[in-house]
């Protein structure tokens, strides 16, 4: 025990050690006002150097029981010093379990999982320009149109872009056919 511990502190106070926090404030509360030195200013020196000295020790031991965490620690500390008693958590042994390292992945060929399209089912340039090609230009026309207040430009910069938006969603419907007829060629 580090010297601070060497005073039992339940002892100084008069209380157990199962004693509840306000018991231990009470007799601390008793204590202080028997043995406060200002209380003994008239009786002669070596008395009231008496009870300075109990002072700090009754204060001590208030530091110590009166705040929660400090007398949680002074308790084990006691228990860990008292002879024959061993307080201290053992170690549980570390959880190990054993997982088989599967190295069927390290050699797998990636290059063969390349998902190359089948011949004779690309959809031809063309086919994925024009629907940007008619969006685009069907914006231009619109927004011309717009600006000199031409309706024929209107409708038909409005037409444009709904056939290339048509033509966007034509398209995968368009390479899917494609997949399939060839397929059934096979």
């Amino acid at each position: 025990m580090p010297a601070s511990d060497a005073v039992d502190h339940y002892a100084v106070l008069g209380v157990s050690e199962s004693a509840a926090a306000t018991e231990i404030r009470r007799a601390y509360l008793g204590l202080a006002r028997a043995h406060h030195p200002d209380f003994h200013e008239a009786g002669d020196e070596a008395a009231r150097s008496a009870n300075e000295r109990e002072m700090q020790r009754i204060n001590q031991a208030w530091t110590v029981l009166g705040d929660p965490t400090r007398r949680r620690g002074y308790d084990e500390r006691r228990r860990a010093a008292q002879p024959g008693t061993d307080t201290r958590p053992r170690p549980e042994p570390a959880r190990y379990d054993f997982v088989p390292y599967d190295d069927e992945d390290i050699d797998t060929d990636y290059a063969s999982l390349i998902d190359d399209a089948v011949e004779g089912t690309e959809v031809p340039r063309w086919m994925q320009l024009l629907p940007v090609a008619l969006l685009l230009g069907g914006i231009a026309l619109f927004i011309v149109g717009v600006m000199i207040n031409l309706s024929p430009l209107l409708s038909l910069g409005l037409i444009a872009s709904v056939l290339g938006v048509l033509g966007f969603l034509a398209s995968p419907a368009i390479a899917i056919s494609r997949s399939r007829s060839h397929e059934s060629r096979r």
